[in-house]
């Protein structure tokens, strides 16, 4: 089970809970459900923007190596590995940032 999949989960217990108790308790505790429903919402739709962006990124990494490889044919033997190194670093980076966050 996801953590979504549990928050949205505990948030609908909660949501019940608040209906079965009624009256101004009930009424604050739907008031925190939506809220948290609004929040997790948020953070939903910005993990998906992050992994959309990483995606493009990567895209991005991927095209330009894929332009300068004649360039780097030109390039003496140190300069090319080092331009190589250099862009295998940029697509490592945008791999363990997938991986930290999870996208």
């Amino acid at each position: 089970m996801s953590d979504t999949t549990r928050i949205n989960a505990g948030l609908a217990v909660a949501s019940v809970a608040g209906e079965a108790i009624g009256g101004v308790v009930g009424n604050e505790v739907a008031a925190g459900v939506a809220a948290a429903g609004a929040v997790v919402n948020a953070v939903v739709a910005d993990q998906s923007a992050h992994a959309s962006a990483l995606a493009t990124a990567q895209d991005a990494v991927t095209a330009l190596a894929s332009a300068a490889a004649p360039a780097l044919a030109a390039l003496p033997s140190a300069s090319a590995q080092k331009a190589v190194a250099g862009l295998g670093l940029l697509q490592t980076i945008l791999a363990e940032l997938r991986a930290v966050f999870a996208l």
